[in-house]
């Protein structure tokens, strides 16, 4: 997906803490350090990461979700103004004021 989207020109964002999260991903996965910095810098280099604060972060909080970590995704959303947020997940958003959508979803939307 990251792939397609650049090659069409997407603006994509990702949270300032889904860096730490592919990181551990890539980790548990047995990927060497050198590997883990490639592919970070890779995704780094087809995502911008969005410009959050504590505002943010209190906004998160004050949503009552019932996972933080989804409640920080869709502010960090909130905050770069996302048209909509890919997940594997979309039933954790479903409190979400912006579309949510599987890569699959996403993909057949937005061929």
């Amino acid at each position: 997906m990251l792939v397609l989207c650049t090659a069409r020109n997407d603006e994509l964002w990702m949270a300032w803490h889904t860096v730490a999260n592919v990181e551990y991903i890539l980790t548990r996965a047995k990927q060497t350090p050198a590997e883990r910095e490639q592919h970070l810098r890779n995704m780094l280099q087809q995502a911008r990461v969005s410009p959050t604060d504590e505002t943010d972060a209190r906004h998160a909080l004050d949503q009552g979700w019932r996972d933080f970590e989804d409640a920080l995704q869709f502010a960090a959303a909130r905050r770069c103004r996302a048209d909509v947020i890919v997940t594997r997940n979309t039933s954790d958003f479903a409190r979400s004021s912006i579309p949510v959508l599987t890569v699959q979803d996403f993909l057949a939307a937005y061929p």
